[in-house]
């Protein structure tokens, strides 16, 4: 992406299969990047043909400008491009038929060549990919890759090879203009932020969760986040590491994001005497549970948001999972359920939140039980719910939390 580009080519895919409700998808897909890209050099922003064509203002941006576009989900690949004009392109083709010369692409083919020698360092083999969204354009895609190939093969001097080459040269046909680009750089699909309603993200200071928060967003979910922390007060409890992974994740989103900051004192001053060592971490998790499907509903959060990964801790067996929240009526959704460990840390660092995720922090789970049992019972927890008022835990906790808007 070195090269100066006055336009970036974005490409959407699960949007595409809405039928009847794209346009609804595209409308929030385009608010979403003039959002994003509030304050950079973007003239404008254009549906053309099943693409968005982003036009710069300042061309020597469009690697800023692409690294934003790839926050905007929806997006399917990013490719800063050059556009050359459709009617001087067929002008010269006029000419050169009129003269009886071989048609000779000639703006294509300069652009296209600059384009191969600054992409070309380290690659071994190319060719050239030419798609016609519109297909009145006179020449063919095979004629147009056997013209702009020749250029190409001057200017890097590598062989052609058609399946998997290390360099890719493609030219798009629309109506009123030919696109030439090579880099072609994956953004993160999914659904255009918002798009899917409001979800409650249980936010621990682990690698885990701000994934999963991060994995729903991708799927159009507005989130707002609730955390658990040890100390009497918001004021006096470390937050800062909590804010700033709140702070990552809304670099993702086109709003302002809430995070709720709720206390556990409630919990662990009934639980004492009333809930054994044994089950204090599953009876936890259900104070926790309780009290953001609380806050959820307050919100008008439509689902819950967990970061379990099933069986990664005791507090995640089958048995537990199903044993701390029989009783709540609100979806609950686990992104991560099936990935282990090492697949949820590389989304962790394709996020980049992984290096904020690992800084030290007294998480209030850490500091349960070490022997927590693996295979609790409904009805062992709904006594022991019971026995210690956890209703009037939830409320009192419900009452001292604190919200902040981070964005």
């Amino acid at each position: 992406m070195n090269q100066a580009s006055p336009v970036i080519v974005a490409t959407y895919a699960e949007i595409a299969l809405k039928g009847r409700n794209r346009t609804v998808f595209m409308r929030k897909l385009l608010n979403n990047m003039r959002t994003m890209l509030k304050g950079a050099p973007v003239r404008d922003i254009r549906h053309v043909e099943s693409r968005l064509i982003i036009e710069l203002e300042d061309p020597a941006a469009a690697q800023e400008v692409s690294a934003q576009l790839k926050k905007v989900f929806g997006l399917q690949w990013i490719s800063p491009a050059v556009p050359i004009s459709r009617a001087e392109v067929e002008a010269a083709l006029a000419a050169d038929l009129a003269a009886g010369r071989e048609p000779g692409l000639d703006a294509v083919c300069r652009i296209a060549a600059e384009m191969a020698a600054a992409h070309s360092d380290g690659c071994a083999h190319f060719k050239v990919a030419t798609r016609r969204s519109d297909r009145s354009f006179s020449l063919t895609s095979p004629d147009i890759n056997r013209i702009v190939g020749a250029a190409v093969y001057q200017a890097v001097e590598l062989p052609g090879r058609m399946h998997h080459p290390d360099l890719v040269v493609n030219v798009l046909v629309l109506k009123e203009s030919l696109l030439v680009f090579c880099a072609k750089e994956k953004a993160y699909g999914g659904l255009p932020a918002g798009s899917s309603g409001r979800v409650m993200v249980l936010l621990s200071g682990g690698i885990d969760s701000p994934v999963a928060g991060w994995l729903m967003m991708r799927r159009g979910c507005r989130p707002d986040f609730i955390h658990f922390y040890s100390g009497r007060t918001a004021a006096e409890a470390d937050t800062d590491k909590i804010e700033k992974l709140v702070a990552l994740l809304a670099g993702y989103f086109p709003a302002p994001l809430r995070l709720h900051l709720v206390p556990v004192v409630p919990y662990e001053m009934r639980a004492m005497g009333n809930v054994p060592d044994s089950h204090d971490m599953v009876m936890f998790r259900r104070f926790m549970f309780k009290t953001a499907a609380s806050l959820a509903r307050n919100n008008k959060c439509r689902a819950l948001v967990s970061g379990d990964s099933l069986g990664q801790v005791a507090s995640q067996t089958i048995f537990n999972l199903g044993a701390i929240t029989p009783d709540i009526r609100l979806p609950i959704l686990r992104p991560l359920i099936g990935l282990d460990k090492q697949e949820i840390t590389a989304w962790s660092r394709e996020t980049g939140l992984f290096e904020t995720s690992i800084l030290p922090y007294r998480d209030c789970c850490s500091i349960r039980s070490p022997k927590p049992v693996l295979t609790a019972r409904p009805q062992n927890l709904l006594r022991f719910s019971q026995a210690m008022n956890l209703e009037e835990a939830v409320h009192e906790a419900l009452t001292a939390t604190v919200r902040v808007d981070i964005g």
